[in-house]
C-alpha cells in the first residue's frame, strides 16, 4: 500500500503539471520474479518513475514502451521471458527464471474512474477491496485492457461501457476472492468467436497493517520509525499526555486515556497488531484484558516470561481464562529471537515478528528453505461463467407415487429450494430438465431465474435428461466447459457444498469432481467438456455413476454425507416432513 500511496501522490503532482502518464502493472507471473503481481510503476512524459515492477532489469524497456503508449493512448500488454524468442515476447536476462506480464495503460484524466482513481478509492477507508485488471494475451493491443473495476463494502465502481465483459459475469469470482482473502487469475472465454479471450487479475487488497503501541516511552520511538518506513499505520496510546505528544511522536496518531476507554473507539481488524510496552504492569494488563475476544491478529507483550506467567495467573484468579484463540495471538515475550539489544534492535525484532505473523510465516532463515520463497498461485482458473448447472427433474417418482419435485420443504418446495441453492453459484446458467408438456411444473418455476429444457424421451430414464441438458448447453452456451449435474430431491445439498465442488475443480483441474457419501461417489457431480461425449452415449435409467467409476483416476471428491439423504419413498417423505 505504501507504493500505491506514493504513486497516487506522484499522479496528483503530474496532473497539476499537466503531464501525461502511464501506469505499469505486473498482472501475471509464471515462475520466479523479484516483484509479485500487483507491483506498479507510474511513468511521466518526461521519464520520471515512481514505484517498480522488477529489480531494475525491466524498467528501462518499460519506460521506452510507455512513451509510445502515451502517444497513441492505447494500452499494451508486454511479456518478458528469459528464453522465449517469439516475436511478441521480449527476451531479457531477468536472473530469476520467470515469465512476467506487465500491462501499460495510459491515464486518461477525462475518465472519472481511470486506474489511479480506482486506486485512490482503495485507500479512502480502512477496508479490504478487490481490484480487477483485465488483460488479453490473445489481443495484447486491445483497447479494453486495463484496471477497470473496484469492489469493496462501499460498492462497485467501474466504467461499465469499457468492460470486456458484464460485471454480472464476474461477480461470483469477485465474491470468492473476497471471501478467501486471496488474489486470483481468472480466464474469461470469448463468448463471441470474433472476439479475443480475456484474463482478469482479481487483486485482493487488504487494509494496510496497523500497529497500536501501548506506551509512549523512548523505546517506542524506533518501533514507530520502522513502521513508518514500511508505510504501515502507526498509533500510540498512553495514559500520560506529557509522554504521548506530537513533539515526541510526529506523524503518529496519538490517543490519551485508559485502555478500555481507548480501545472501544479503535476499529480492530485482522490487520491490526498491538504491542504492550508501557512499562506499567497494570496498564499493560488492562490493555490485554480489553483486547480479549477481539479480531486483533497479534498481541505482543514486552518483558520476560515471568511477566507473562504472572499476568495470566492473575487474570485466571479474577475469573478470566484465555481461550486457545487469544493464547495463539499472544506473543510474550514479543519479537523474534535475533539476540536483540537496545531499543532499535528490539524494534527490529518486534516488527519482523509482526510481519511474519501477518504473512503466515515462521520467521526462519531463508537458507534453510527448500523450494520457492514465495508460493504464488499463477494458474488461470476458469471463470464462473465457464460453468453451467443441469438440474434433473423429469423423473416420474414411481416409487414415491406422487411428484417429488413439488413436495413441501422449508416453506417452499423441494425443487424451488434446490434451485435457490444452485443460483447461489452465479454460473452461466441453471437449466432445469423437465418432462415434456409438464405445464404444471413449468408454471411452478416460471418466476425463477432458470431456463427450462423439455425432455420428450423422459420415460426412458435419467440418461435421456442428461443428454438433453448437455445438448441445451452446447446450443445456447457453447463457451461453457463444465456442467454440474444435481437432483432436486437431495434436500441438504446447499450452495456451500456446490461451491466446494466448483472450487475443487478450479484448484485441481480435475475432469470429474463428485460428492462422496456412504463410501460412494455420486451427484451432485461436476463434469469437464472432455466427458460430454460419453455422457451423451448414456442410455436408459442409467446415471453417470459408471462413468465416475470408469474415470476413477481422474475423479476428485468432496465429502458430503448428507447427500445420501434423498426422497424416493413414503418413509423418506415422512422423515422430510
Amino acid at each position: 500500500m505504501k507504493e500505491i500511496r506514493q504513486i497516487l501522490e506522484a499522479g496528483q503532482r503530474y496532473l497539476k503539471q499537466g503531464k501525461s502518464m502511464v501506469l505499469a502493472t505486473v498482472v501475471h507471473i509464471e515462475g520466479s520474479s523479484y516483484r509479485e503481481p500487483g507491483a506498479r510503476m507510474l511513468i511521466s512524459e518526461d521519464g520520471e518513475i515512481t514505484g517498480a515492477v522488477s529489480g531494475g532489469c525491466l524498467e528501462g524497456d518499460i519506460l521506452r514502451k510507455a512513451l509510445m503508449v502515451m502517444q497513441n493512448q492505447k494500452p499494451l500488454l508486454l511479456t518478458y521471458d528469459t528464453s522465449d524468442e517469439e516475436n511478441d515476447i521480449i527476451t531479457v536476462n531477468l536472473g530469476c527464471n520467470g515469465i512476467i506480464r506487465v500491462l501499460l495503460e495510459p491515464i486518461q484524466t477525462e475518465d472519472p474512474l481511470h486506474a489511479l482513481q480506482l486506486l485512490e478509492k482503495c485507500l479512502q477507508q480502512r477496508q479490504a477491496s478487490v481490484l480487477v485488471t483485465f488483460f488479453s494475451t490473445e489481443g495484447r493491443k486491445s483497447v479494453l485492457q486495463g484496471t477497470k473495476l473496484l469492489f469493496n463494502p462501499r460498492g462497485t465502481f467501474s466504467a461499465q461501457s469499457s468492460l470486456p465483459i458484464d460485471f454480472e459475469m464476474l461477480e461470483a469470482d469477485i465474491q470468492q476472492v473476497w471471501k478467501q482473502g486471496k488474489s486470483a487469475f481468472i480466464y474469461l472465454p470469448a463468448i463471441d468467436t470474433n472476439e479475443a479471450a480475456f484474463q482478469a487479475f482479481l487483486e485482493y487488497l487488504p487494509p494496510v497493517p496497523r500497529i497500536v503501541i501501548a506506551g509512549a516511552g523512548n523505546d517506542a520511538q524506533p518501533l514507530v520509525a520502522f513502521g513508518k518506513i514500511l508505510g504501515w499505520e502507526m498509533m500510540l496510546i498512553d495514559g500520560r499526555s506529557a509522554y504521548a505528544s506530537e513533539n515526541r511522536f510526529p506523524d503518529c496518531r496519538l490517543v490519551v486515556g485508559k485502555p478500555k476507554e481507548v480501545i472501544r473507539h479503535i476499529d480492530i481488524d485482522e490487520q491490526t497488531a498491538f504491542v504492550l510496552m508501557s512499562h506499567n504492569y497494570d496498564y499493560d494488563k488492562a490493555t490485554l484484558l480489553a483486547l480479549l475476544g477481539s479480531a486483533v491478529k497479534y498481541i505482543g507483550l514486552l518483558g520476560p516470561v515471568k511477566k507473562r506467567e504472572r499476568m495470566l495467573q492473575e487474570l485466571e484468579s479474577e475469573g478470566v481464562f484465555l481461550g486457545e484463540g487469544d493464547l495463539n495471538k499472544l506473543f510474550a515475550p514479543t519479537g523474534l529471537n535475533i539476540g536483540a539489544e537496545g531499543p532499535e534492535e528490539i524494534a527490529l525484532s518486534v516488527i519482523s515478528e509482526i510481519r511474519a505473523v501477518f504473512s503466515g510465516k515462521s520467521g526462519a532463515s531463508l537458507r534453510n528453505l527448500t523450494g520457492h520463497i514465495h508460493k504464488r498461485e499463477s494458474r488461470f482458473k476458469p471463470s464462473a461463467q465457464s460453468y453451467g448447472i443441469v438440474m434433473l427433474a423429469a423423473g416420474e417418482s414411481k416409487r414415491l407415487g406422487v411428484p417429488k419435485q413439488t413436495l413441501p420443504y422449508k416453506n417452499t418446495t423441494l425443487i424451488r429450494h434446490a434451485i435457490h441453492e444452485a443460483l447461489g453459484l452465479h454460473t452461466a446458467a441453471t437449466v432445469v430438465v423437465i418432462a415434456a408438456e409438464d405445464e404444471a411444473l413449468k408454471n411452478h418455476l416460471i418466476d425463477l431465474n432458470v431456463e427450462i429444457a423439455e425432455n420428450a424421451a423422459y420415460k426412458e430414464g435419467m440418461a435421456s435428461s442428461i443428454r438433453v441438458g448437455i445438448q441445451y448447453f452446447s446450443k445456447h452456451y457453447p463457451h461453457v466447459g463444465h456442467i454440474l449435474f444435481m437432483l432436486c430431491d437431495q434436500p441438504y445439498v446447499d450452495t456451500a457444498h456446490l461451491s466446494r465442488l466448483l472450487e475443487t475443480q478450479r484448484n485441481s483441474g480435475a475432469h470429474i469432481v463428485a460428492s462422496l457419501y456412504e463410501g460412494r461417489r455420486g451427484v451432485p457431480a461436476l463434469f469437464h467438456s472432455s466427458i460430454f461425449d460419453e455422457l451423451l452415449e448414456l442410455k436408459g435409467d442409467t446415471g453417470a455413476k459408471h462413468l465416475i467409476e470408469k474415470h476413477s483416476h481422474e475423479v476428485q471428491t468432496v465429502p458430503f454425507p448428507l447427500a445420501a439423504i434423498d426422497v424416493d419413498t413414503q418413509q423418506e417423505r415422512e422423515r422430510l416432513r
